[in-house]
Parts: C-alpha cells; structure tokens; sequence
C-alpha cells in the first residue's frame, strides 16, 4: 500500500470513527492511529489530502505584471482558493513556463483556473486593442500605459465580484496543502511600470470603462485575498 492510499483509507476511518456507533467508532479510530504509525502519515497531511490544486499559465515566465497578478489573486479568492507563482516545464520539455498554482478544496481549483484564464483572455485582447488603437501614436511609455489600462479592467471586475470568504477548515486545509507541497516558498514582487506625465490616471480610468463589460462566468464570487505572492523555487 502506498502513503496516498493509506491516507485515504486514514481519512475513511477517521470519518467512520465520528458517525459509527461507539465500538465501530472507537475500531474505526485504531485503524486510523495504526495506519499513521505503519505509513509515518503525520496531521498536516491528513488535511492537505481534502486540497487540490490546477495551474494556470501566465503572460510571464520569471516576474508577473501587477495588474494579471490582481486578476489571479481576485478569482483564487471568488473561489476561496490561494495562488503560487510557479514555473514548470512545458510539454517538449524545452522551456519554462511560468503560471498560478490555484490552490483549494475541489472542484475550486479547476473552476478557478478556467475562469482567471477566459478572462484573462478577455484582458489581454482588450489591451492589445488599446495599445492598437489609443495608444498607436504613443511612443514613451506606451506599455506602462496598457499596463494602467489593465489595472482599471481589473478594478472593474472587481466590483462585480461579490466576497466569499474560506471556512475554517478550507483555510486550515490549505495552508497544510501548502507545507506539504511548497514548504520553500519565497515573496514576489510583481513587475509595476511606473507612468509618468499629466494624464497618469486617464488609462486606468478607460481601463475601467471597458473593464465593466468584461464577461464574467454566473456564480463567480469573491475578492481579492490581498496575500502577498507567493513564489515556489
């Protein structure tokens, strides 16, 4: 028997051991501690066993743009899920890829990761479509610009997500997910263009205009966790 079989038959037992009548329950609990102790299973990862995670792939491969780490972080939140910064090998094995580790209790994760990437979709083409059109004249920071424009999509986004906050136990069991799974962990800062001149706001400012047509996918609700980024090795 490996360790995640035995988890999951610990994880079984556990669950009889707190319905069962008293002697079913109480040799539902041994068979529990017995299997700990033969498959060395400690309480971490126990819980982090209820946590999944999917990725999703990001514009950047070393230090994501401040404004699709807003993006990322408002839909792990809609779903009461927490992100990672990674970077994994791609299919030919011939280059990294960086992306969000969307953590969570399932099936979060997995409506998560489809939702950050339809509207990231949404985002990116929205930007290139003002860099094409509004920004076409500009020649000094014009991707310092977009990159305004970005952050007021995702504002506008914002304010049509309504919070959802994790239970106890969601945050427990994450948490557990990820000191198993990503015990070195490391802060990121995201790449932040500054803009300079008189007109600094007006990007963001249409950015959110366009931003309040943005398609958001029925049940999506939540915010922001307002976490630091994370970033696995």
């Amino acid at each position: 028997m490996d360790k995640a079989t035995a988890i999951d038959k610990i994880r079984k037992c556990l669950a009889l051991s707190a319905s069962a009548e008293p002697h079913e329950a109480a040799a539902a609990l041994r068979q529990a501690q017995k299997l700990m102790e033969q498959h060395q299973v400690d309480h971490t990862e126990l819980l982090a066993a209820g946590v999944t995670e999917h990725w999703a792939r990001s514009c950047a491969t070393k230090v994501p743009p401040r404004w699709e780490v807003a993006l990322a972080s408002l839909v792990a939140g809609a779903f009461s899920c927490e992100i990672i910064f990674t970077r994994r090998l791609n299919s030919p094995c011939t280059a990294f890829l960086g992306g969000y580790a969307i953590i969570g209790t399932a099936p979060a994760p997995e409506v998560a990761a489809y939702t950050f990437k339809v509207l990231a979709r949404q985002l990116k083409a929205a930007r290139i479509r003002y860099m094409q059109v509004a920004l076409k004249r500009h020649r000094k920071n014009r991707v310092a610009a977009a990159d305004q424009f970005c952050v007021g999509w995702v504002v506008a986004v914002r304010g049509q997500v309504a919070a959802m906050a994790p239970t106890a136990a969601q945050v427990l069991a994450i948490d557990a997910y990820t000191r198993v799974n990503y015990a070195k962990t490391s802060s990121l800062a995201p790449s932040n263009r500054q803009l300079t001149g008189p007109r600094t706001t007006e990007h963001g400012a249409i950015g959110y205009i366009v931003g309040q047509q943005a398609q958001l996918h029925r049940g999506v609700a939540g915010t922001a966790s307002g976490q630091p980024l994370l970033e696995a090795p």
